[in-house]
């Protein structure tokens, strides 16, 4: 039951057993090949069940998303690629873009609004650099502090902001 495999996939890609998962992932892909069918007609999809909608949490893991709508918190830990990474995001009032490249120990990451606010005190981040921030929107600095927990950091805006859409966070840590 493909919706039970993408299930067991996202969780071993949230464990660490990236390539694993995306055997997994694959496997389900190559038994309903879009080439010989409906390539959004999975047997447990469309006519019959909505079960295959569970392969959006791989994707979530592989971004190693997280978000709190309340807490007005997001972070990302991108699984796959994350010298160079870009993808939505679907917050609980708007959604967007979260990218990021490291290049010579030096995170730089956006968060890009496309549709409602993103309203953000904490964002966290996975990165082994030094505990140095800055977090700007648009061209205005904005106040932070960073506590780290292994290669896990937690930047904390204060006090908290709202982006809205068309606007860019920009985040750079080294």
């Amino acid at each position: 039951m493909n919706g039970f495999e993408y299930q067991a996939a996202g969780h071993m890609i949230a464990e660490g057993l990236v390539q694993e998962g995306l055997a997994v992932t694959r496997a389900v892909h190559d038994r309903y090949a879009p080439s010989r069918r409906n390539p959004y007609n999975e047997i447990e999809c469309g006519d019959h069940y909505a079960r295959s909608m569970a392969s959006h949490g791989v994707f979530v893991s592989l971004c190693g998303f997280e978000c709190h709508g309340p807490k007005k918190h997001i972070g990302f830990a991108p699984k796959i690629t994350p010298e160079n990474f870009k993808a939505p995001f679907i917050a609980a009032e708007g959604w967007g873009t979260f990218s990021q490249r490291i290049e010579s120990g030096k995170l730089t990451a956006e968060i890009e609004v496309r549709h409602g606010i993103l309203p953000l005190a904490t964002l966290a981040l996975e990165h082994e650099g030094r505990d140095q921030a800055s977090v700007k929107q648009g061209d205005t600095t904005l106040p932070a502090t960073i506590k780290r927990d292994g290669k896990r950091i937690l930047i904390t805006l204060a006090p908290s902001v709202e982006i809205i859409a068309g606007e860019k966070l920009t985040i750079i840590v080294i």
